[in-house]
């Protein structure tokens, strides 16, 4: 696998994974405000899944510094501050789904 296509293949990972984990912000907050899932252990597995699709996003902004190559050194701040920000906030959100909600839907 040439350098080309090696950077060109994370950068649609970061893409996907970071799309993925804003429709976990969204699952979040629609099953907080709507109660959408009524079976626990489903929601709590989809809180775990989101958590786990979020999981690489900050240890890959961090740690490739060729993976937006086009951005300036600014963006690319942005771009690693808003992976660790969505980190945390899955993190949170599943912290509270699996612990501290009931199983009441």
């Amino acid at each position: 696998m040439t350098t080309k296509s090696k950077m060109v293949a994370e950068a649609r990972m970061f893409r996907r994974l970071l799309l993925l984990s804003f429709a976990g912000i969204g699952f979040y907050y629609a099953h907080l405000f709507f109660g959408i899932c009524a079976d626990p252990f489903l929601f709590k597995a989809l809180a775990v899944l989101f958590l786990m699709a979020t999981v690489p996003l900050p240890i890959i902004a961090l740690t490739n510094k060729k993976l937006f190559p086009d951005l300036g050194s600014t963006a690319k701040v942005m771009v690693n501050w808003i992976a660790v920000i969505v980190f945390m906030h899955n993190f949170l959100m599943t912290f509270m789904f699996v612990l501290i909600l009931k199983g009441s839907g």
